[in-house]
């Protein structure tokens, strides 16, 4: 039998996150070596630290949005509290990133995906698309974050 989370998930449309562009956002450098991306999975992640402290660069009229794409998929907590409303079991990395010559620091969440989404129960994953990894939304989490004011993401329609 069928549940409504099923029949809801399936009719449901997805959006491909992409990052805001025009806004001076941070610069996360140095962190090679400090994160081994092909780890981020959802089969590996237990393998890393579950903090991280990672080395930004800003400058002068910085935002720090809720979103940032680069140079991996990094959330602030009200995203992260949205992310959970939807799928609970969603794990998460810490992180911090740190400016040392301007002395800030701020706190963001590193999700760990899905990879793929063929039984259209993910309200979130990530799925590659010719050269590069895309990042797809459900409608109703992008509803969310949107009326919450999320800062720093686009919406683009998957046709």
């Amino acid at each position: 039998m069928e549940t409504v989370a099923e029949r809801i998930s399936e009719r449901m449309e997805y959006f491909v996150l992409k990052p805001q562009w025009g806004n001076p956002s941070p610069e996360i450098t140095s962190w090679y070596g400090k994160l081994d991306e092909r780890k981020l999975t959802r089969e590996h992640y237990r393998e890393l630290p579950q903090n991280f402290l990672l080395d930004m660069k800003t400058g002068m009229d910085i935002l720090y949005p809720d979103i940032l794409m680069v140079p991996f998929f990094l959330v602030s907590r009200e995203v992260r509290n949205v992310i959970r409303m939807y799928d609970e079991d969603m794990p998460f990395l810490h992180v911090i990133l740190f400016d040392a010559r301007q002395g800030e620091n701020v706190f963001y969440y590193l999700p760990i995906l899905a990879e793929g989404n063929e039984d259209r129960r993910e309200v979130i994953y990530c799925t590659q698309n010719r050269e590069q990894r895309e990042i797809r939304i459900r409608l109703d989490l992008a509803e969310s974050l949107l009326a919450r004011g999320a800062e720093g993401m686009e919406l683009e329609k998957i046709l």
